[in-house]
């Protein structure tokens, strides 16, 4: 740590030790009279931690004293440098021991004096906190020990530390205490000296520290979790006992260390005094008398172990997956909830995490987003105080994530100015817009620390005071923002969320949504726990302890702050106190009871309170109002005294640990003690008192300042409201509100902004209308809006009814109206939403009919020529920007009204866009104009045939947004021109372009719906071009998963649509021509969009692409059908993509089906298919690009129709060339089509052949394989001739520059090896000798890594070859140059390269003077396979044009050679693994071909079909001759599939052996190549399978027998028995029933006693009937007798009679009649079923069914009850058993589904009886 120690040469100055920042020297007098010690700072640019620790110190004078410190003297700063100078009491450091070998006794001396003067540091009340040797004096003159350095010493007695940056925390990493880091969840206090005590110790007796760390962070690991060495461990020479000693003072935790310095100063005396006597020690129990007399409560958490383990694997969920998660800590207050989530600091640490929290305040819950922003405040600061290079980084970052929107995150959190500096000012953007903005922004700030390296754990505390806007910005980053490494947090009072909380109803939606979600519960401590607490606290025995458990347990029901709160009393009181005379902890039970201490923690802490001075509890009422934190500065205004004045008011708090201060923040450790602070304030009071803050924080703010602190100044007025009598006050209070709904409203958080303006509002009276109208107005506009953007549109609507006769102004009516659309356009009322903007426009003298006629349209449209005034349109980019108010109202007005109109009349819509361009050529452009323009031509083409204008205008539209900066409408601005200009004016690729370009501006601004409809816009694009299918596909699934998230329903719809053509054309859906595939249903898709009017434009899509599908596979019918259906929809899509589809498709449709449609519509046919064409004609006289090929190939069809051929072969020939040219690959791949069938009709069979070959061709490169398959089944020619050309070499260089014998000499070097080491020895030397290198690189490149092959070096005028395996870096090859060449693919030649700008800065090049370069890519099938570098540095200019041309070619052939050798050396590697898989004999493999050959077999197959080698060898081995006749036909399938597909999935089969017997088989087939003529077979010998299996059916009918003969036994002796108590027990009682009736009679009543004993005995009988009744209905219903219809019937009666559940039975046929057998199956199994139900299942009803089906009966038993898990249940379930038992019985099935909470379903199929009819 510190510099070797010196004296300055020549003068009085020693130095002691210095560091980094200080120095720390002894100073004599001149006269050599005295001498202080002086630490100095060691420059001028001290830091100001520094400058505070020495002030801290100089502060500390009078608490310290000058036996055991080194008292400071004075503080003198002077040439900008700062002195503390102390007293000398002589002595020096004990550093300079360090490293010095010292004996045991010289260090067990020291170690009890150390020990000695620690413990009087103590009894003062200060902890040390950088006890450390430099800060230790031994040796002093009068032979004592001092301390000095007390720079961050503690006069608390117990102090929080707080997580920070290791960098910044105040100490020395090497002699830090865990909790001091920050990361341990507990206080420092004393203990933690005695940890840094036992680091020195450590250090004195081993001569090294006990963990070594080059990083602070890797410090704090140790600390916290690595275990040091013992001490004996290194040197035998130290005593196991100091060894243990050492260890104790090192012990993780505080409450394991020594509790005092006296304890552990008894113990080394006592080592020290046996050492001195006998040279030994011997072994004692260590701190035996080390008790501390003061109550300290151990810092730990008592009976959560299971609760932090679930927190801590959450945690690694996190880190493993990435994928966010949510953990709800709940439980009462004090019950520890914060505690348990601390304790995970020490998961963090191993892994680097962040961790962030807040704590919200029950009265700021209307600030919106304050505790997110209170956590990253933290997490921002912590940046602060990283090295500058670190601190770079993220600054960069930041800004990258941030983007133009980093004031939106600023504005919150300003801490992140001082990190990326002043941010630019946001545009102002549509509310709905404006909050995706935020969203998304904040999101990607919250991903900048949520990283994989450092992943991120956001902890809030007291959900139940949260507010809206967090709660929504939660659930957007758990299940929208696509964060990954986020671990959150929450944790609330359980008994302070009910059900009508909004915390419940959003953690149910995130339930819904599948968000990762777990919940911690928190109890309260057990009696156990707590009498642990009380033990470990007090140091006693548990018996001992346990009454005084019981009681703190009763009294304080486990709660843990209680119980501690609750100690602290006892100990205040002197109820439990330290019995010095015994040294143990005593208390009197009898009297804790008689003291009648409160029941609640609250009133606690009030009397704890109360015992402050009345100042102080003054001051903590304050501090209540103001929240539970608090800023010095802050308190200085409400206060009104200084800093000194508040430290001295709080310190009493301080001290009683009842508030903690951390650095200029005072906060109550606990909600409990704030809300005793603010109870003391008297109830009438509290109003007056947040009044008072309120007015002190408003008046003391600047004006410029008071935006920054509106919510501290709002929250506080408004709850002293209701005392605010002056009607100019209340108006300022008003505007305030106002002041903080807007700022909330621009964060998003719209229900926090609400209650602002509603407060405004209420604060003014009626006639404010007249006086006050802007503020009004103000505050219920932005309330309505407000309403509207929470979901309360009913109210949004009647505020804004009132607002709109409330208008003064044409600018507030416009906002109204705005406003008032956007409502009834969310209520689907696009016909209100037009009424509002049409009234409108009439109060401002616009006059338009909701469904206005052509010439209205025609007149606005001329009038815009007019209003041009001969000006070309280029020229209005430069019109002024509009800035009158009215006018740029009504343009607002004008293009909200753009959307609905659209859907309403589109004639209303190009009225809209016309008067807009005319506003703008009246008054100046404006953003809305933007949006106008590019409309324009939307207009301007379709409607009045002037393409060419209206275009003109969408290119002005997109200049005002790239010049003029007008981006409010940027995305849609960018999405229309796309749509609407660039596609009717440049190739379509050009359009894509601009899409991307709108998806990024809608990202960036929050404009989701923009950004959906770009996504399938940009698909229309890719299937226009023709661009690759699997590139496409790819691209709409991901467009697809956008819009879904983004829930855009139409979108979803439209990529859908498109979606499913691409996987009909590339063959992936079930039939080609037919969409159906996985989850899309044709039939289903179309009962949805022709249901929903407003569905029209994916209606249209939809058809368009099946109109598509269906014509390209040959459905023409279908597609004329398509089209007609298009033709009614396709006023929704004009101007699209998709109607140039259709006029394409259609007329092609059309055409196609000409010949077979009747001959009467024919010539309709023939003019539709004119007017498809002459619509792409016109297009493509405005783009040829996009539109030529297509009008060509349409003009061809024509011709055909018309029997022009000559025409027709000329034009299907342009259409080829055309759709070539411009790459339209699938438009070249259909003329070919077309062509050929043309020439085929006529008999042309070469001709035609050649055109559908290339046909099949183009659709492949395109990517149709489906359209490929399809038409190599109609012609199977096509796939023999379409053979791909082999591969060839291009030479980059004339002719004339080769060498013929070195072009020749360079191939057959590099085209004769096959053996990789070989080859590249080659291509080494030959690259070396031709090109005239010194030195040469082979890079080789392999699944994206690089690695150096090999390096070739001239030595002694030969090259050297060193194959080498070496990973690229900037010592071998300049990585500036490589890397330009891998990305670009193109050679870097350098002439001279320490002189070549672009790479002179290569560390490489700067090293080696590197002269001459050259770096050539080697390519193979365009695929980088490595880079050949070569260089010289003896001369420039080195390589000449003829060397680099021969080097080109050696490039290029050793490119393929390289692959070939690799080709080589894996197909060697795969025949050796199948030679040792064949001759493994595990399986019987063959190879053989179509005919029935066997060419090889091995032994384990010859076994298998007992055939011999020789066999095999002579060809007499067939596998036609084994495969018996009646598995041929399997056979021959098999081949078929082979040859479609290239294999076979495993089947089964026979094979005849020699000797005539067969063997069944598993065989799996594959075959070498396309035509499956040749293949190889797996087979698998089932044998043994097949004999098990007969055994196992023969085992399972024996079963089933023997179960039907156990059932029917069980009925017959059920129905003997039924019979038997009938007859015979039912005939007895009846007579004994008669025979009692006939005594009953004859004693008449004359004998009244037996009369009533003879009726007794009647009833009896009568009672013993029924139960005999009872019990033969059980064993046989007499029912059944009659069928199994009746039997079910009284089954259910009897069901519905006794129980609550009803029954249902449904007969299907009332006349079902099966065997009885059948029967009494059926009748049991409904038994048994609702016997369960009425057991188990807590059913409102079941139904039972009964039907017949073709082959058997099928019974059904469904209830709606609790359910069960199936599995689990039957393995125990004999009820269960016994139906599968009975159903199995008669060959039946039966299906048991259910699952817990979705009730029982039980099918049975039970199959016919033959004699019996069903």
């Amino acid at each position: 740590m510190n510099s070797p120690h010196g004296s300055d040469t020549g003068s009085s100055v020693h130095i002691m030790w210095e560091d980094e920042e200080r120095t720390f020297c002894r100073v004599r007098s001149p006269r050599g009279t005295g001498s202080v010690l002086v630490v100095r700072t060691a420059d001028e640019n001290h830091s100001t931690a520094l400058m505070e620790r020495l002030t801290h110190e100089f502060a500390l004078k009078e608490q310290l004293d000058g036996t055991w410190a080194v008292r400071p003297i004075k503080l003198v700063r002077e040439d900008a440098r700062m002195t503390l100078v102390l007293e000398d009491p002589g002595g020096e450091p004990l550093e300079r021991l360090m490293g010095v070998p010292v004996s045991v006794e010289k260090v067990l001396c020291l170690a009890v004096d150390i020990a000695s003067t620690l413990g009087k540091l103590h009894q003062c009340g200060i902890v040390h906190k950088d006890l450390k040797p430099a800060h230790i004096l031994v040796s002093c003159t009068d032979g004592q020990t001092r301390l000095t350095g007390f720079g961050i010493a503690s006069r608390l007695p117990r102090e929080r530390q707080l997580p920070q940056p290791p960098e910044t925390i105040a100490g020395t990493l090497a002699y830090m205490a865990p909790e001091q880091t920050g990361r341990m969840n507990r206080s420092t206090d004393s203990r933690s000296d005695l940890y840094a005590f036992g680091v020195i110790l450590y250090q004195l007796f081993t001569g090294a520290l006990p963990f070594t760390a080059t990083e602070p962070m890797e410090w704090v690991h140790c600390h916290i979790a690595r275990k040091a060495v013992p001490p004996r461990a290194r040197s035998d020479m130290i005593p196991p006992t100091v060894s243990e000693l050492v260890m104790k003072l090192l012990a993780k935790t505080p409450e394991e260390r020594y509790q005092t310095a006296a304890g552990v100063e008894r113990d080394l005396r006592r080592c020290l005094t046996e050492w001195q006597r006998q040279g030994h020690i011997n072994d004692f129990l260590l701190g035996e008398y080390d008790m501390p007399d003061r109550l300290q409560i151990p810092e730990k958490l008592y009976g959560r172990q299971s609760e932090v383990d679930s927190l801590t694997a959450a945690f690694e969920r996190v880190v493993s997956t990435g994928t966010p998660e949510l953990v709800l800590v709940s439980g009462y207050s004090g019950i520890g909830k914060s505690a348990v989530v601390s304790e995970l600091h020490k998961a963090l640490l191993p892994l680097r995490g962040l961790f962030a929290s807040g704590k919200f305040d029950q009265y700021k819950r209307d600030i919106p987003y304050s505790t997110p922003v209170q956590a990253f405040q933290g997490l921002v600061r912590s940046l602060l105080g990283k090295p500058d290079t670190e601190l770079a980084i993220w600054r960069d970052t930041l800004v990258r994530a941030l983007g133009p929107d980093a004031k939106l995150v600023t504005d919150l959190i300003p801490e992140l100015k001082l990190v990326i500096g002043d941010t630019s000012p946001v545009p102002e953007l549509e509310p709905n817009q404006a909050r995706r903005r935020f969203e998304r922004v904040f999101q990607r700030f919250m991903g900048v620390f949520a990283q994989k390296e450092h992943p991120l754990v956001l902890f809030l505390d007291d959900l139940q005071w949260v507010d809206t806007a967090t709660l929504d910005l939660l659930d957007n980053l758990l299940t929208r923002s696509g964060l990954q490494y986020l671990m959150l947090i929450g944790a609330y009072r359980s008994n302070e969320v009910n059900v009508g909380h909004p915390l419940p109803r959003k953690l149910e939606m995130l339930r819904v949504a599948e968000a990762r979600l777990d919940e911690i519960a928190l109890a309260p401590l057990t009696r156990e726990y707590v009498a642990q607490l009380i033990v470990e606290a007090l140091h006693c025995e548990p018996i001992r302890a346990a009454p005084l458990a019981q009681l703190v347990h009763e009294k304080t029901a486990g709660n843990p702050f209680f119980v501690i709160q609750f100690l602290h009393a006892l100990a205040d009181a002197y109820l439990i106190s330290f019995d010095h005379d015994t040294a143990c902890w005593c208390w009197d039970l009898p009297r804790i009871r008689d003291k009648g201490y409160a029941d609640n923690v609250v009133d606690l802490m009030v009397a704890k309170l109360a015992r402050l001075p009345s100042e102080t509890q003054r001051a903590l009422q304050q501090l209540a109002c103001l929240g539970n934190t608090a800023s010095l500065a802050m308190l200085r205004k409400v206060l009104g005294v200084s800093t000194q004045g508040i430290r001295a008011l709080l310190l009493p708090a301080v001290e009683q640990e009842l508030v903690g201060q951390v650095k200029d923040i005072y906060a109550f450790v606990h909600d409990r003690v704030q809300e005793a602070a603010y109870s003391l304030i008297p109830g009438e009071l509290r109003a007056d008192t947040h009044l008072r803050i309120g007015r002190l924080l408003a008046a003391q703010t600047p004006a410029d300042k008071r935006e920054e602190a509106i919510f501290e100044i709002v929250s506080q007025l408004n709850r002293g409201a209701e005392l605010v009598t002056s009607r100019q006050e209340r108006e300022q209070l008003a505007g305030f509100n106002l002041i903080a709904g807007k700022r909330a409203k621009a964060s998003t958080a719209y229900a926090s902004a609400l209650s602002y303006l509603a407060a405004g509002s209420e604060l003014l009276t009626d006639d404010c209308w007249d006086c006050g109208h802007e503020l009004i107005f103000g505050l219920e506009l932005n309330r309505a809006e407000c309403e509207f953007l929470t979901g309360r549109l009913t109210d949004a609507r009647v505020r804004l009814a009132t607002l709109s006769r409330r208008a003064t102004t044409t600018v507030e009516q416009a906002l109204v109206a705005c406003l008032r659309m956007d409502v009834y356009l969310t209520l689907d009322r696009s016909d209100r939403a037009v009424d509002v903007c049409l009234q409108h426009l009439r109060e401002v003298g616009i006059e338009w009919l909701a469904h206005p006629q052509e010439s209205d349209v025609q007149r606005e449209y001329e009038n815009i020529r007019s209003l041009l005034a001969g000006r070309p349109i280029e020229a209005l980019i430069d019109l002024p920007l509009m800035t009158d108010p009215a006018s740029l109202s009504v343009a607002d007005v004008l293009s909200k009204l753009l959307r609905p109109a659209w859907f309403f009349d589109a004639k209303l819509a190009a009225l809209a866009i016309c008067k807009l361009i005319s506003l703008s050529l009246q008054h100046g452009n404006c953003d809305a104009s933007c949006f106008a323009y590019v409309m324009f031509s939307r207009v301007a083409g379709p409607r009045f045939g002037d393409y060419h204008f209206g275009i003109r205008f969408g290119q002005l539209g997109f200049d005002l947004v790239e010049r003029r900066g007008l981006k409010r409408f940027e995305a849609v601005t960018y999405l229309c021109f796309a749509l609407y200009v660039v596609r009717w004016t440049k190739h379509v690729r050009f359009s894509s372009e601009v899409l991307r370009d709108a998806f990024e501006a809608a990202a960036r601004t929050g404009d989701l719906p923009s950004g959906a409809y770009t996504c399938c816009h940009i698909i229309s694009d890719h299937l226009f071009a023709g661009d690759p299918l699997i590139d496409v596909q790819r691209e709409a699934e991901q467009g697809l998963a956008f819009s879904m998230k983004s829930r855009f329903g139409l979108v979803v719809d439209n990529l859908s649509t498109q979606l499913a053509l691409i996987r009909m054309l590339r063959g992936s859906t079930l039939k080609f021509g037919r969409f159906d595939y996985d989850e899309f249903n044709e039939l289903r898709t179309e009962q949805h969009l022709c249901g929903n009017p407003a569905l029209a434009t994916a209606a249209c899509w939809y058809w368009v692409r099946k109109l598509q599908g269906h014509y390209l596979s040959g459905d023409h019918v279908a597609a004329v059908n398509a089209a007609s259906v298009v033709q009614q929809l396709l006023w929704s899509s004009s101007s699209h993509l998709e109607e140039c589809e259709y006029h394409f498709y259609g007329a092609l449709a059309l055409a196609a089906h000409y010949d077979h449609a009747p001959a009467d519509e024919r010539r309709r046919y023939l003019d539709a298919i004119y007017a498809h064409c002459r619509q792409l004609e016109l297009w493509a006289n405005q783009c040829p690009a996009n539109f030529d090929n297509r009008a060509a190939l349409l003009r061809a069809e024509i011709a055909r129709l018309e029997c022009r051929d000559v025409d027709a072969m000329r034009l299907y020939d342009e259409g080829i060339r055309l759709a070539r040219a411009n790459g339209f690959v699938q438009n070249e791949a259909l003329a070919n089509e077309l062509a050929s069938k043309f020439y085929a009709a006529r008999d042309f069979v070469k001709i035609a052949r050649a055109y559908m070959l290339d046909a099949r061709r183009s659709y492949r490169r395109w990517g149709a394989e489906g359209k490929v398959r399809q038409l190599d089944e109609q012609f199977p020619h096509l796939m023999d001739e379409d053979r791909v050309p082999g591969p060839g070499n291009t030479i980059g260089a004339p002719v004339e520059h080769l060498d013929l014998a070195t072009v020749i000499k360079v191939s057959q070097a590099v085209s004769g090896e096959v053996v990789l080491d070989r080859l590249i020895d080659t291509i080494m030397r030959t690259a070396i000798e031709q090109a005239g290198a010194q030195r040469g690189l082979l890079v080789l490149s392999h699944s994206g890594e690089h690695w150096v092959a090999a390096e070739v070096r001239t030595e002694d005028d030969k090259p050297c070859v060193q194959l080498r395996n070496a990973r690229v870096s900037a010592s071998v090859i300049p990585e500036s140059i490589f890397y330009h060449v891998l990305r670009t693919n193109e050679s870097v030649i350098l002439d001279d390269a320490v002189s070549e700008t672009t790479f002179a800065t290569d560390p490489h090049i700067r090293e080696h003077h590197t002269r001459s370069v050259l770096c050539l890519p080697l390519m193979n099938q365009a695929k980088l396979t490595g880079v050949l570098y070569l260089e010289n540095n003896l001369t420039t200019r080195a390589f000449t044009s003829t060397r680099i041309a021969i080097l080109r070619l050696l490039a290029s052939q050793a490119a393929t050679s390289i692959d070939n050798t690799r080709l080589y050396r894996d197909l060697a590697e795969r025949e050796a693994r199948i030679r040792r898989l064949v001759d493994a004999n595990i399986i019987g493999i063959i190879v053989w071909n179509d005919e029935g050959d066997v060419f090889e077999a091995n032994d384990a197959f010859l076994r298998m079909v007992g055939y011999e080698r020789e066999d095999v060898v002579s060809g007499r081995l067939s596998w036609r001759d084994l495969t018996p006749s009646d598995w041929r036909e399997n056979s021959e399938r098999a081949l078929a599939q082979l040859r479609h597909d290239g294999c076979v999935p495993p089947t089964e089969k026979e094979y005849t052996r020699m000797d005539g017997t067969r063997v069944p088989v598993l065989v799996g087939r594959a075959a070498f190549d396309a035509s499956g003529k040749e293949g190889v077979a797996f087979v698998i010998d089932l044998t043994e399978r097949k004999e098990a299996e007969q055994r196992l059916r023969e085992s399972y009918e024996m079963l089933r027998e023997l179960t039907s003969y156990r059932e029917t036994a069980r009925e017959e002796e059920r129905k003997h028995i039924a019979r038997e108590m009938h007859d015979e027990l039912g005939q007895h009682l009846t007579a004994l029933r008669l025979r009692a009736s006939v005594l009953r009679m004859r004693l008449g009543d004359d004998r009244p006693e037996l009369v009533e004993q003879t009726q007794a005995l009647i009833s009896l009988v009568d009672e013993t009937m029924q139960v005999v009744r009872s019990v033969i209905t059980s064993l046989r219903p007499a029912a059944l007798d009659t069928g199994i219809a009746t039997g079910l019937e009284w089954l259910a009666a009897e069901f519905n009679r006794n129980c609550r559940t009803i029954c249902h039975l449904h007969l299907q046929y009332e006349d079902i009649v099966v065997s009885e057998d059948r029967a009494i199956v059926l009748f049991r199994l409904v038994q048994e079923a609702l016997t369960n139900v009425a057991r188990h299942a807590a059913a409102r009803q079941v139904i039972v069914t009964l039907g017949r089906a073709p082959d058997g009966c099928v019974l059904e038993v469904c209830d709606d009850g609790q359910g069960f898990d199936v599995r689990a249940t039957r393995k125990r379930s004999f009820g269960l058993a016994g139906m599968e038992e009975r159903v199995l019985m008669l060959g039946g099935e039966i299906e048991i589904i259910s699952s817990p909470g979705a009730g029982t379903t039980i099918k049975v199929r039970i199959p016919g009886d033959p004699a019996v009819p069903i």
